[in-house]
């Protein structure tokens, strides 16, 4: 059987060889992309999420930066772990973490602005819009979005500190080499294959029919490893903050529930785009995957947590009266 170019050609050793070599590339390249930005290029990945005004990057204010002082007291960050973490005020309003404190290239922790405001004056005074358009704050949805984005005190501490512990683990390190091990295994299961199956003699739509399969199960692994492990830290990472206290139980509750009461209101605001990114519990809108804990269930995570506290206090009182 004589085989057609240039299918045929990459049968041949110098073919395979070639093969290995873009497999190779490609798997060191998305683990480059990867990892780089929160290491070797971890200043530039901040300076990109950075806000700016006038073209200028805001400067940290003072009051988030005693604040953030005070959580990694909270925390009992050590000393060499302190000088890792590099707070900046983020563009958005969502908190923001880059890079590990096992690295020595440092962490960067972002938190946004609205961790500022006090009242619904600060909000008007930032003209903040949504797609474009003006937000009108004596509205229903525009009081909504108000109350969401002025965050308590106590709060912006548990918002804080868990941006902090989602830094103080390996999840960079495992998330990068993910593509690399996934592309790796497909590359050999499908060569395995071939020559288990001798589909080497067959016609090139079957090992097209092969390949095709074979990388849909390694995207779906590589998804899979991701999600999971992100799952895994947020889960660790909420159980560490229930374990600082009841204050930060309650803290937790009302953290999910405003950030949920954000997303209802920004989906009213931006329309049908609104529509397809949350739904009507505030939670994000996702298809197939799941990157994240849904934020519903965060949030019940942290009341179910207040209910087994007041349930036992309610036991030691029922104890004492008896």
């Amino acid at each position: 059987m004589v085989a057609k170019k240039p299918i045929g050609w990459l049968l041949t050793d110098k073919g395979r060889r070639f093969s290995f070599a873009v497999v190779t590339g490609t798997s060191l390249a998305l683990t480059a992309a990867k990892f780089l930005p929160h290491t070797f290029l971890l200043n530039k990945y901040k300076e990109f999420v950075h806000n700016y005004t006038d073209g200028r990057p805001d400067e940290f204010p003072k009051e988030l930066n005693d604040r953030y002082k005070k959580c990694l007291d909270i925390l009992n960050i050590s000393d060499v772990h302190r000088k890792l973490v590099s707070p900046f005020t983020v563009f958005g309003f969502d908190l923001f973490h880059a890079g590990s404190c096992n690295s020595k290239y440092g962490v960067a922790v972002g938190i946004p602005v609205n961790f500022t405001y006090k009242s619904v004056s600060d909000l008007e005074n930032m003209d903040i819009k949504v797609n474009q358009n003006n937000i009108d704050w004596t509205s229903e949805t525009g009081q909504k979005l108000a109350n969401a984005l002025i965050l308590p005190e106590d709060v912006q501490q548990f918002a804080i500190c868990r941006e902090i512990l989602m830094t103080q683990n390996n999840k960079v390190q495992f998330e990068s080499t993910y593509p690399f091990i996934c592309i790796f295994f497909v590359y050999n299961i499908t060569q395995y294959l071939n020559r288990r199956l001798n589909l080497y003699a067959a016609p090139a739509a079957v090992r097209g029919i092969l390949y095709s399969i074979a990388g849909l199960f390694g995207l779906g692994t590589y998804f899979l490893l991701k999600d999971m492990t992100e799952v895994y830290y947020e889960t660790e990472v909420d159980r560490t903050l229930c374990d600082l206290g009841p204050e930060y139980i309650k803290a937790g509750a009302t953290f999910y529930n405003k950030i949920l009461l954000r997303n209802q209101a920004l989906r009213e605001l931006m329309g049908k785009e609104g529509e397809k990114k949350y739904s009507k519990l505030g939670n994000e809108n996702f298809f197939l995957r799941q990157p994240r804990i849904a934020l519903v269930h965060r949030k019940q995570y942290f009341e179910n947590q207040l209910k087994e506290l007041e349930s036992k206090r309610n036991d030691v009182e029922n104890e004492a009266l008896e």
